[in-house]
C-alpha cells in the first residue's frame, strides 16, 4: 500500500477527532511504502490535531523479576530483568509499529515498568498521566471516559487490551501482583510492585460471537479487515459476559501457566445468570 491508499483506508474509518488506541497486524496490510513509519504518520494525520492516538508499548517480558512461564507445562525460564527506562524497546510480541510510534515527533510515553503507553495529540499528556503503578490500565480508563475507540488494523480481538478493564471491573480474583524493575528519576534501579496485573488475553477472541455488527465500523484490508469499536461498548459487553460466566476469558491452552492459575483463583465463583 502506498501513502494515498493508506489515507483512503483510514478515511473510511472516520478517525478524524477520535481518541483511539491502535493495535496492528502488519501482515494484514501487506507491504507498505515507507514501512511502519509511514503507517504511524498516516494514523496521526487521520485523527488530526483534535484527536488522540495511543498504542501499548508494553515491556513486561523484559522488566518482570519473577520467572516467566515457557511452553512446557510446569516449567519456567528464569532471566535477569531489564529495568524499565523511557527508551527501552517494546516487547517483541507488541510489534514493530508500536516501537516505531514511540520514536515519532511529539509522541509521549508513560513511565510504567510493564504496561507503558505511547500517545500523540493535544490530550496525550492528560491521558498518560492517569497511569499509576497500581493502575496499569489508567490510560485506557481515561479513553473510556473520553468516549474513545479501539482500532484493530487486522489484529484479532485478543489484542484489544481494553477488555482487561472488564476483568478489573468484575473484581476477578485472578488479577495478580507482579514485581518489576525501573530506573527512577534519580537514575537508580528501583523495585516496583504492579497491582491488577492483566494476564493472558487469548480468550478475548470468544467475544467476537457476541459483537453487534451495527456497533463495529469495518474496512477491508489486503489480507483481513480493520475494525473500529467504541471502548465503552466493548468493555460493557465484556462485563455483561463475565457476570454470566466469570471463567469466560480463561483460555483452554493446557500449557498456559497464567490461565491455569486464573482457573484456580476463580475456583467456585458461581455464575449469576440473568444479571447482565
Amino acid at each position: 500500500m502506498n501513502r494515498e491508499e493508506l489515507r483512503q483506508l483510514l478515511e473510511r474509518l472516520n478517525l478524524r477527532g477520535n481518541h483511539v488506541v491502535v493495535q496492528t497486524s502488519l501482515a494484514s496490510l501487506g507491504p507498505i511504502e515507507g514501512g511502519p513509519a509511514s503507517l504511524c504518520e498516516t494514523l496521526i494525520e487521520a485523527v488530526g490535531p483534535s484527536g488522540t492516538l495511543m498504542m501499548p508499548t508494553f515491556t513486561q517480558t523484559e522488566t518482570i523479576r519473577e520467572s516467566v512461564p515457557n511452553r512446557n507445562p510446569g516449567a519456567a525460564i528464569s532471566h535477569r530483568p531489564i529495568p524499565y527506562h523511557a527508551d527501552l524497546p517494546v516487547s517483541p510480541d507488541v510489534g514493530i509499529v508500536a516501537e516505531m510510534f514511540r520514536h515519532m515527533a511529539g509522541v509521549l510515553r508513560s513511565n510504567h515498568p510493564t504496561h507503558s503507553f505511547a500517545a500523540w495529540g493535544r490530550q496525550a499528556r492528560e491521558v498518560l498521566s492517569t497511569q499509576r503503578d497500581n493502575n496499569p490500565l489508567g490510560p485506557l480508563k481515561k479513553l473510556n471516559v473520553m468516549q474513545g475507540q479501539v482500532l484493530l488494523l487486522g489484529a484479532p480481538l485478543q489484542a484489544a487490551t481494553v477488555i482487561h478493564l472488564a476483568e478489573e471491573r468484575a473484581s476477578l480474583p485472578y488479577l495478580g501482583r507482579r514485581t518489576a524493575l525501573r530506573i527512577n528519576a534519580g537514575g537508580y534501579e528501583e523495585r516496583v510492585v504492579v497491582e491488577n496485573f492483566p494476564g493472558c488475553s487469548v480468550a478475548f477472541d470468544r467475544l467476537d460471537a457476541y459483537l453487534d455488527p451495527n456497533k463495529v465500523h469495518r474496512a477491508l484490508l489486503p489480507h483481513g479487515e480493520a475494525r473500529k469499536i467504541a471502548v465503552r461498548y466493548l468493555v460493557n459487553l465484556a462485563s455483561q459476559v463475565l457476570v454470566n460466566e466469570p471463567r469466560f476469558f480463561i483460555c483452554d491452552n493446557p500449557v498456559c501457566v497464567g490461565c491455569a492459575s486464573k482457573r484456580a483463583a476463580v475456583g467456585n465463583i458461581p455464575a449469576m445468570q440473568g444479571q447482565g
